[in-house]
């Protein structure tokens, strides 16, 4: 079904692309070379307004490569959501720069897309009507109806169009909102913490759908999580991010593949993260 419908859902937004088979290596190199990126946090520092003597962010780096999903993984509070809410224009760096697409980003973008934990759905809205909202906010409801349904389909949501948020469950109001994103045809979707309310069975399920989805769309993404097995499953690459000093202070391969959670290599990458954010 799903290899039916990706073009059309796609079409006119955010094109499907390939599984990419490309190595690690190979991703290494395009990022040594610069040649891939969608994004670039140059010397980033942030403190909000009503406590300017206390940075969050103080000199950040970091770069984010297109089609990659960078998980960013640290403590609660350690100013993950306030990197996202940077990267998707929201707040404006007091110190430093952000490059999107090679450009200054100088406030919110439609092509960037910022999920929060409670996904941001309007709930005197249906599904239906939250996913088109970025169509007719472009005046273009009516001429995205035929890729409305099939993006309705390939959520699995066909059967609970009508229905509110409250009426539905956690995956459902996820999916609800990765829908969106798509129609806004954003070309980096920004997550916080999106499985940290669900139960173990759920996280496991919506994780898979998600990796699948990111493959499907092709879409950048940057998911922050306090979870170690959940940034070295979803992520290309892993960046913790150390609280006392405000930024990333490493970077490690994750493991995309279900059977390379296990084993001695895992156990020693999770190790690493584990006294990174111990330290």
């Amino acid at each position: 079904m799903t290899g039916e419908i990706d073009h059309r859902i796609h079409n006119g937004g955010v094109m499907i692309s390939k599984k990419d088979d490309r190595s690690l290596e190979e991703k290494q190199v395009r990022r040594e070379g610069r040649e891939d990126l969608i994004a670039r946090v140059s010397g980033v520092s942030f403190a909000y307004p009503d406590d300017p003597a206390r940075p969050v962010l103080r000199g950040l780096d970091l770069e984010i490569v297109r089609g990659e999903c960078l998980a960013v993984l640290g403590e609660s509070g350690s100013g993950k959501t306030t990197l996202l809410k940077l990267l998707c224009g929201l707040l404006i760096p007091t110190e430093g720069t952000i490059l999107f697409e090679g450009e200054p980003l100088g406030g919110p973008r439609s092509d960037i897309a910022l999920i929060f934990q409670n996904y941001g759905l309007f709930p005197w809205k249906t599904v239906r009507e939250n996913i088109l909202l970025p169509a007719e906010l472009r005046g273009e409801a009516k001429k995205e109806e035929p890729r409305l349904e099939d993006l309705l389909e390939y959520l699995g949501l066909s059967e609970h169009a009508r229905k509110y948020p409250a009426e539905l469950s956690g995956g459902q109001r996820q999916r609800t909102a990765l829908g969106r994103a798509v129609m806004s045809r954003a070309s980096l979707l920004l997550m916080d913490e999106p499985f940290s309310a669900l139960d173990l069975r759920n996280r496991v399920r919506l994780q898979a759908f998600m990796k699948q989805f990111l493959e499907d769309t092709g879409m950048t993404s940057v998911i922050v999580t306090h979870s170690i097995e959940e940034a070295l499953r979803m992520g290309d690459r892993v960046a913790v991010f150390d609280e006392k000093e405000g930024r990333i202070s490493e970077i490690l391969a994750g493991f995309r593949r279900e059977k390379d959670l296990q084993g001695s290599e895992y156990e020693a990458r999770a190790g690493r993260l584990r006294q990174q954010l111990l330290s």
